[in-house]
């Protein structure tokens, strides 16, 4: 059988939303040893074509400072 899975760009976590909780989930999985989100594309907010710390800072930037949205086709 074939099997889809669906996530948005940004949601780290997986709640289907995009919050602090994503960028607090890439902080910890890059520097701290936290879980990787699942699957590990929808860490990737920035479209770079991998997770890194410019993701999360991606986030904050959209959060707080009315920077662009996660990219829709990551």
């Amino acid at each position: 059988p074939l099997t889809t899975t669906v996530y948005k760009c940004g949601d780290a976590d997986g709640s289907g939303s995009i919050s602090i909780s994503d960028a607090v989930k890439l902080i910890a999985h890059i520097f701290g040893g936290g879980t990787a989100p699942s699957p590990p594309e929808a860490g990737d907010a920035n479209c770079s074509g991998g997770m890194s710390i410019s993701d999360a800072v991606y986030l904050i930037a959209h959060i707080f400072g009315g920077g662009p949205a996660p990219c829709s086709g990551c």
